[in-house]
C-alpha cells in the first residue's frame, strides 16, 4: 500500500478510536457488519442441511455477503486507507450459518482484488505441516491487527451455491483467508490465535498505509486483556 502525504503515526500510547476510525467503523456497520463488541461474533454457526442449499433463506444470505463485499471493494478504489476485503463469513453480518466467501485469486500484496467465491459448510480436511506467519486484519476486530501463524496450505470440502460438493486446495495467502473465515464460523477471531502480545497491534485508520512496512516494530501492542475488553469478553 503506498504511503500518502496524509499518512502519519500517532503517539504509541494513543489507544481508543480516532475520528477516522469512528467514521470507517460507522460505514462498516452501515454495510451490515456487526461491531467487534457484538457477542454474536463469539457464537458457533450451524451447518446448513444439504437439501436446503437452494432455499430462499440461504440464497439471500449469500446475496447479502456478496453485496457487502462488493460495496466495500468499490469504496476501496476511492480510499486507499480502507481495508481490502478478501473474505467474509456469514456471522459477521449477523447470520449464524456456515457460509463464507473468499477471494481465490488475490495475492498477498492485496493490490488487485480477484474473484470472490462462496462456500457452504466449509471444513478443513487437510493442513500442511509447514506454517508461516502473516499479517491479518478484520472488520470484526476493529483497530486490532497482527501477525498470525497458520498452515501454508489447506484442503477444504464444501458445497457451492449450486449445491455441488467440491474439494479445493488453497495455498499461501488464499489458504490464510480460508482459515481466517472458517474460524469465524467457530466463533474465533484472529487475535485469539496470537500467542505473543507483541504481535497483536492497535492500528488507527490513518496509520494503515504505514503498517505493512513497520509491522515488526509496531509501537502500539495489544495485550490479551485489552483485546478481551474491546470485544466485551472476560480475559
Amino acid at each position: 500500500m503506498p504511503v500518502s502525504k496524509q499518512s502519519k503515526l500517532l503517539p504509541p500510547d494513543q489507544y481508543g478510536l480516532s475520528a477516522e476510525d469512528k467514521a470507517r467503523f460507522a460505514e462498516e456497520e452501515a454495510a451490515g457488519m456487526l461491531p467487534p463488541h457484538s457477542p454474536d461474533l463469539r457464537l458457533p454457526s450451524r451447518a446448513i442441511e444439504p437439501e436446503r442449499w437452494a432455499s430462499p433463506e440461504v440464497q439471500a444470505t449469500i446475496g447479502r455477503l456478496m453485496e457487502a463485499a462488493g460495496s466495500q471493494r468499490k469504496d476501496r478504489a476511492k480510499d486507499k486507507k480502507r481495508r481490502t476485503l478478501v473474505g467474509l463469513a456469514a456471522p459477521q453480518i449477523g447470520e449464524h450459518v456456515r457460509i463464507i466467501i473468499i477471494d481465490t485469486k488475490i495475492g498477498a500484496a492485496r493490490k488487485k482484488p480477484g474473484k470472490l467465491e462462496c462456500f457452504i459448510n466449509p471444513e478443513i480436511v487437510w493442513r500442511s505441516r509447514e506454517t508461516a506467519e502473516g499479517r491479518e486484519g478484520c472488520f470484526s476486530a476493529g483497530p486490532v491487527w497482527g501477525l498470525v501463524r497458520r498452515p501454508v496450505a489447506v484442503k477444504i470440502r464444501a458445497l457451492t451455491p449450486e449445491g455441488k460438493m467440491v474439494e479445493r486446495i488453497f495455498e499461501d495467502f488464499t489458504a490464510r483467508i480460508a482459515q481466517h473465515e472458517i474460524d469465524h464460523l467457530n466463533g474465533i477471531r484472529f487475535p485469539d490465535r496470537i500467542v505473543s502480545d507483541k504481535k497483536r497491534h492497535w492500528v488507527h485508520t490513518e496509520e494503515l498505509p504505514l503498517y505493512p512496512a513497520r509491522i515488526k516494530q509496531w509501537p502500539r501492542t495489544v495485550s490479551r486483556q485489552r483485546w478481551a475488553e474491546l470485544i466485551g469478553k472476560q480475559p
